[in-house]
């Protein structure tokens, strides 16, 4: 029997299903030759959602020896045969990247290419400075500005609860970081805020029930709708912040939300580096009667004596404390 001749059509189907199939045996085959500019949106395990500079979302693969990719990478992109559909060939330098040390050592990436920090920090169940100076030392380490957000403050009631507030927050405002006030329940500093976020590249972190995800949605009406496109984008279904997601902010700025975190930890470092990320300690460093003092036991500590006569907050040396100890432990590990 002789053999049947393909149309041009059956052709091009049978060709397409070759190529499918191609791709589910060694995912990251790219048939489009233009190289093209996109910034990743989310990570969602094996793929990322790349926005091309067209301003469409397409999901896309990562070749394997580019490592895990994050919010906010620019990436050199491929489009493939299936719409919608693409592989990264290339991570561009990341300028920035916020990072958080994960379980059994490996490094666990939060945000690329960020120009600013906002902490968030509940009034309710109580502010927190240890968190607070965690990120503010993150943000050191990678060169970039931070501020805080007191969000819920709809729930203070009391005079004497701000007069509380106001002492733990007073290092911070000496130290010339900062400080937005905010209500989502009020809509109160939201204003500021936006101020604040327009023309950077932020991620907003701080622990879970910090409030980030409702100061998001007040700041993007739409957020719901964008949701929805993600969901739809990535198949994931309902949206929950497992990953980081970069949004476009309607008044200018691009804004990460990232995952809440029970206790982050900035990347360990010396004793010595330690003291140069808590500039309130500045002046007096040197002034101790050992070099290699840290600040705990040692007698003739200028810290500590700064500490008594009430020229550096008592809380500031307690989170100082707990980092040395952590990555003291962590040179053991």
């Amino acid at each position: 029997m002789a053999k049947r001749k393909l149309t041009n059509q059956q052709s091009r189907r049978v060709k397409k299903r070759r190529v499918l199939q191609q791709k589910t045996e060694m995912p990251g085959v790219a048939v489009s030759g233009e190289q093209l500019d996109g910034l990743v949106i989310t990570n969602f395990g094996k793929k990322v959602l790349v926005e091309g500079s067209d301003g469409e979302r397409y999901t896309c693969f990562v070749r394997q020896h580019l490592g895990k990719l994050v919010a906010g990478d620019h990436v050199i992109w491929q489009k493939d045969l299936e719409p919608g559909t693409g592989i990264i060939n290339q991570v561009l330098e990341r300028q920035t990247l916020l990072s958080r040390p994960g379980f059994r050592g490996e490094i666990r990436m939060i945000a690329a290419n960020i120009t600013q920090i906002g902490v968030v920090s509940p009034i309710i169940p109580g502010i927190h400075p240890d968190m607070i100076d965690r990120y503010l030392i993150a943000s050191e380490q990678i060169g970039i500005d931070a501020f805080i957000i007191l969000n819920k403050v709809d729930l203070v009631e009391e005079e004497e609860h701000w007069d509380a507030i106001g002492a733990v927050m007073l290092p911070y405002h000496k130290m010339g970081i900062p400080i937005v006030l905010t209500s989502c329940v009020k809509e109160h500093g939201l204003d500021d805020l936006q101020r604040q976020l327009g023309g950077e590249t932020s991620v907003l972190v701080g622990p879970s029930g910090a409030g980030k995800s409702s100061l998001i949605k007040t700041l993007i009406p739409d957020l719901e709708i964008r949701i929805g496109e993600l969901s739809a984008a990535t198949g994931l279904g309902s949206h929950t912040t497992s990953n980081s997601i970069l949004y476009h902010l309607p008044a200018g700025g691009d804004l990460i939300d990232s995952p809440g975190v029970r206790l982050f930890s900035p990347q360990p470092c010396s004793l010595s580096e330690l003291e140069r990320y808590y500039p309130d300690f500045e002046p007096f460093l040197g002034q101790c009667r050992f070099n290699n003092c840290s600040h705990t036991h040692e007698p003739g500590c200028a810290i500590v004596e700064a500490i008594e006569k009430g020229k550096i907050a008592d809380q500031r040396l307690h989170s100082f404390h707990r980092l040395l100890r952590e990555f003291d432990q962590s040179k053991q590990d």
